[in-house]
């Protein structure tokens, strides 16, 4: 089916819109963007110049995807948004185009970001990520797969949240998030491993168990033991390299 753009939409005859494209009333479709098969541009939504939708996509209505960053360094050059397949983008979410010639923001496969939600320059989040209503991302952060931030979190520039973690609602963040686990508060602390969303994963009980054992030695700032445990655990060893490769540090547990 080839693409379908109602006559009230705005679409920049240089724009590519591939087989199977919707693009809904007052839309805007700026040069230099890309549609891949499929993805539909709902209601009032604004794609600017850089941005690349890959196959499946859904976005708005009244989302605003590939605007210039608010960033003092950001010089006119040219960068990019990429959404992978199949992301949601719900109710007036904004992304930014990156800093850096030719540099990307990106959204990876299959995630979900919820009504007003802001993904500013340079920030990479993973594939099958959620991120809910109101959260805010500061420049460079990076989201790892799977993980799920909740309503009006806010993590600072160049924070991570690691994969398969749960950031709480309402919490604000300077330090990283470690893979896995559950931080919530301002300023956020770690509290334990995310349980339910690693039950939901189908994590083998013995893995969930290693971790268990690796959070409970970190704790306790046994690095002996934890060290150990990174040896003989592939998880573990990825929480391991997690923490040493941070740039902001770690935020504490609860009670430290």
């Amino acid at each position: 089916m080839p693409p379908r753009v109602h006559a009230s939409a705005q679409v920049d005859p240089s724009a590519e819109l591939e087989d199977g494209v919707l693009v809904e009333a007052f839309a805007v479709i700026e040069a230099g963007v890309r549609l891949d098969h499929g993805a539909v541009v709902r209601v009032g939504s604004v794609l600017h110049a850089g941005t690349v939708v890959g196959a499946g996509c859904e976005i708005g209505p009244y989302a605003v995807v590939g605007g210039a960053p608010m960033d003092a360094h950001y010089r006119g050059e040219p960068t990019h948004v990429q959404l992978g397949e199949r992301v949601v983008l719900r109710e007036f979410v904004s992304i930014h185009r990156a800093t850096g010639d030719g540099a990307l923001t990106v959204v990876g496969a299959g995630s979900l970001v919820m009504s007003g939600a802001h993904i500013t320059h340079n920030c990479r989040v993973g594939e099958r990520c959620v991120i809910t209503t109101q959260v805010q991302l500061g420049g460079h952060v990076e989201v790892g797969d799977d993980a799920v931030l909740g309503a009006n979190a806010m993590l600072h520039q160049f924070c991570r949240v690691g994969r398969g973690a749960m950031f709480g609602a309402a919490s604000a963040a300077n330090q990283d998030v470690l893979p896995f686990m559950m931080a919530r508060g301002n300023p956020a602390r770690h509290y334990r491993l995310n349980r339910v969303g690693l039950q939901r994963r189908q994590l083998p009980a013995a893995d969930y168990r290693a971790l268990e054992t690796a959070v409970r030695a970190l704790r306790r700032h046994d690095r002996e033991r934890f060290a150990e445990l990174a040896s003989e655990h592939p998880l573990v060893a990825e929480l391991q390299a997690f923490r040493a490769s941070s740039r902001r540090g770690v935020c504490r547990f609860a009670g430290h």
